[in-house]
Formats: structure tokens, sequence, C-alpha cells
């Protein structure tokens, strides 16, 4: 009896643990969004990494690839005031941002 007890407790673990791990990754992650003004740009082969500053004067790097972005890639100067969105990285105590959409 309580090998059956102790059957039907792990199961019920097992499912409700399951459960969560379905319902977690269809919660979808959260976007990054941030505005900034572009101070300065690196060119790399596949396509940039832009430098901003937001309007509290705090840094943020945000990394334009062609490859990710194909038909919404974007060539952005130095003193564009944008808005991008995307997954970020943390550096150094610094965000960079994979930029997925630039507005």
């Amino acid at each position: 009896m309580k090998s059956k007890k102790l059957f039907i407790i792990t199961g019920f673990s097992a499912l409700a643990l399951f459960g969560l791990t379905i319902l977690n990754s269809y919660s979808g992650s959260k976007i990054f969004s941030q505005k900034g003004t572009v101070q300065n740009i690196e060119y790399g082969k596949d396509g940039y990494t832009a430098y901003l500053k937001d309007k509290n004067g705090k840094d943020f790097d945000a990394v334009i690839s062609r490859v990710r972005m194909q038909k919404e890639y974007k060539l952005l100067k130095v003193g564009d005031e944008v808005a991008l969105s995307g997954d970020t990285i943390h550096l150094d105590n610094k965000v960079r941002v994979l930029v997925k959409q630039i507005k």
C-alpha cells in the first residue's frame, strides 16, 4: 500500500513539474525596449554595434545585425534618436541589446 501511495505522489509531482515547465515556455520572455541617442558606431562584417545614451545619461550598446533583422535592417548615424527593442545581454554592468526592431 505504501509503494502505491509513493507511486501516485511521485507521478503527480512529475506531472505538476511538467505542466509548470510547459506553462513557463509559453509565457514568452519580455522584450527589452529602450530609447536613446547614437553616440558612436563600430562596423563589423555582419552589421554594426551602435553605442547609445538614454535620456538619463546611461550608456547602452545595440548590436544591429543583417542576419537577425533581415528586411528590418537599418543604418543608423551618430546623433539619431531611436527606440530599439530586442533581447539583451548584460556585460560588465552594461546592457547590450540584440536588436530585433528599430523605430
